[in-house]
């Protein structure tokens, strides 16, 4: 079980360490707000994929054939969430370019990653693929803590966007520099979604 739970932490870092547009937040609220924010980013994405992760090593192969069938407006769906996230961004950093960003609680950023996580199913399909690896056999206590494991490597991989972002905010202080990585951020974004749409349809 030792070596499984080894397993299921590296997958979790693995999945998460791709650059994507959650990966493109948590760095640009840690270039902006700081690792504190950015870490509950993070967090935010990193229960999503806890969930997920339950999801697949329980009943992933009843919810699969479904996903299947709907995985093309799945992606369309997401593509489309993603677009707007970033059209949204680009039109936010205009409008507040010269406004005083008002004070916000830490713990607000975890909320946005973690439902743009959780709006792409398809996370579940790649979960449930890692499922035969795994010695989850109808196990409830095993299928948990694998899913907490896989949890631990998507999140301490998370918390290094967002040490990265707040880096990268100490060395390029200023709010032109801000803004500048506001729009980079969500120019990233806007493209995930595109090249989504292009992919999908």
């Amino acid at each position: 079980m030792g070596g499984a739970i080894w397993k299921a932490l590296v997958f979790g870092a693995v999945v998460a360490g791709s650059i994507g547009p959650i990966a493109l937040l948590i760095l640009g609220t840690g270039a902006r707000r700081g690792f504190a924010p950015a870490c509950f980013a993070g967090l935010g994405a990193a229960l999503a994929d806890l969930i997920y992760a339950l999801l697949a090593f329980t009943i992933g192969a009843l919810v699969l054939p479904f996903l299947a069938e709907q995985a093309t407006a799945i992606r369309v769906g997401c593509a489309l969430l993603l677009t707007g996230l970033g059209i949204s961004m680009l039109l936010s950093g205009a409008r507040g370019a010269a406004a005083t960003p008002a004070p916000r609680h830490v713990a607000s950023s975890m909320l946005p990653t973690f439902l743009l996580t959780l709006v792409n199913p398809m996370t579940l399909v790649l979960f449930a693929g890692f499922v035969p690896q795994l010695p989850v056999a109808g196990s409830f206590a095993a299928a948990i803590s694998l899913a907490l494991a896989l949890f631990a490597g998507s999140f301490l991989v998370q918390a290094g966007f967002a040490a990265a972002g707040a880096l990268v905010g100490t060395v390029l202080p200023g709010r032109g520099w801000q803004r500048a990585i506001n729009y980079a951020a969500a120019a990233g974004v806007l493209a995930f979604g595109l090249a989504g749409l292009i992919d999908a349809i």
